[in-house]
């Protein structure tokens, strides 16, 4: 499906919806939008912000996974300087702090409240990993290095907070179906009702809330509350986001993306097991090469990363053009694939334990997992020789992702070398200082293609320009 939002002058048109026939006169979404301009609609009354402790928290990773990142330098030869990914983190932790001081909305405290405030990092809740969804969210903070210099201070400060509602919500349902014992279609529910509800110009919080309380298993209900807060405050901020309304489709089309994904992971574990049938679906999802093997065209779906550059482009100044969205689309279908990859590799003997057969698994050992009705008793028995062909296998995809991104695109920040360091670095902190000898063998295989990027642009440039910064 495509889209026009931009008359090639920079004017903000109405979509049109190619073959849809909706235009900007029949466009269903209109009745359902602001009735009063910005300046009218008074102060929030839903969460629009972060609580403290939280930010806290984000901050403590942004600074630990960075501070790991630049100690990576000393081992590999990356084609830039150390420097310019430190510039990086200190933006990204320069924006958390901004975040503290500007602090004026109602927050949506994150930290789960049987969540003993002892406990940080990866120590976890029964329902729900707060601790891992607040280190991936970290990750999600530094993606707005790209846009930054397309985006108001203000609305910079919005696309942060988007940001981590929109991955604490991917993470709690991540959890609650992992742990929940949810069929496919119960699944798909779960997660439709609340992807389309967080975009949804027409949401009503009451009809979320009831249709919610209908579908979470009984023993899960203690997320209610923070899920509907999530799912208001992030509505909230996309509706009222200078690009939201003319991106809703783009949006709605990943996260269906993700929705069937994530439900048919109920296919890989147990009492639903059914890899043939998971493979017979998958194999129709389309990729941008025929190579994609049927479980990684599964794993562009599972993962949501994409939706982390499509939340800053609704906080553009301006219309996105459509070359961004195409060139965005390819590159992080790639990305999503190796994000998924590193997950799981590092989840691999875990979820096994749970009764899951993880993609990075199928992946490994395809041949003799297709037949499996149980994972009862069941030793992959891998070898360093089967990580590193993974690792090979998932570092060329990192590298057609930081090709497509950087292709006919000026990247003088090096963004797109330091995302892809800084992607195995917070995909296998578990915790960091456990997966040095995994993370190493893998940056072994990405370096090249980083190198390849960062000299595209000329060295005595990426040393000393600037990093973009938000300004007061």
């Amino acid at each position: 499906m495509q889209y026009r939002t931009g008359d090639g002058n920079g004017q903000r048109r109405p979509p049109v919806l190619q073959g849809l026939g909706i235009r900007g006169g029949n466009d269903p979404r209109t009745a359902l939008r602001w009735a009063l301009p910005d300046e009218r609609r008074g102060p929030s009354l839903v969460a629009v912000d972060i609580g403290a402790d939280d930010l806290e928290l984000l901050t403590r990773f942004v600074l630990k996974l960075g501070g790991y990142a630049e100690g990576l330098f000393d081992y590999h030869d990356f084609g830039f300087p150390k420097a310019v990914l430190k510039r990086h983190i200190d933006a990204v932790a320069d924006g958390l702090e901004r975040q503290k001081e500007s602090r004026d909305n109602p927050s949506v405290n994150l930290r789960p409240p049987n969540l003993p405030d002892s406990a940080v990092w990866e120590e976890t809740d029964e329902t729900w990993n707060y601790g891992q969804s607040l280190r991936f969210a970290a990750g999600a903070s530094m993606v707005t290095q790209r846009y930054r210099n397309q985006i108001s201070p203000e609305n910079l400060r919005s696309a942060f907070v988007a940001k981590v509602l929109h991955e604490c919500q991917a993470g709690i349902l991540d959890d609650l179906v992992d742990k929940g014992r949810y069929t496919f279609i119960e699944a798909k529910d779960l997660y439709h009702h609340c992807f389309v509800s967080m975009i949804d110009p027409g949401f009503e919080i009451n009809t979320f809330r009831k249709e919610l309380a209908l579908i979470l298993k009984q023993e899960q209900l203690s997320m209610f509350d923070l899920m509907t807060s999530i799912t208001a405050g992030f509505n909230h901020l996309i509706q009222s986001s200078p690009n939201g309304p003319d991106l809703f489709y783009e949006m709605e089309r990943v996260n269906e993306r993700v929705i069937l994904g994530q439900a048919l992971t109920m296919f890989q574990k147990q009492p639903t097991l059914d890899l043939r049938k998971l493979r017979r679906i998958s194999s129709g999802f389309p990729a941008p090469s025929p190579d994609v093997a049927w479980h990684e065209r599964l794993s562009s779906y599972v993962s949501h990363a994409t939706n982390h550059s499509l939340i800053d482009m609704c906080f553009w100044d301006r219309p996105v053009p459509d070359e961004e969205i195409r060139a965005l689309a390819e590159a992080w279908y790639y990305y999503d694939i190796v994000i998924v990859h590193l997950n799981n590799i590092v989840g691999l003997h875990k979820d096994l334990r749970g009764g899951l057969v993880n993609l990075a698994l199928i992946s490994m050992r395809e041949p003799e997992l297709m037949d499996l009705t149980t994972v009862q008793g069941y030793n992959p028995n891998l070898t360093m020789e089967d990580y590193d062909a993974q690792f090979a296998r998932t570092a060329d995809y990192s590298r057609r992702a930081i090709e497509a991104a950087t292709s006919g695109v000026e990247d003088g920040d090096l963004f797109y070398p330091f995302l892809t360091i800084m992607i195995p670095v917070v995909m296998m902190a578990d915790w960091i200082g456990n997966r040095d000898n995994m993370i190493h063998r893998y940056l072994q295989c990405i370096a090249p293609s980083v190198r390849k990027a960062a000299s595209a642009v000329a060295a005595p440039r990426s040393a000393q320009a600037p990093i973009a910064t938000e300004t007061r």
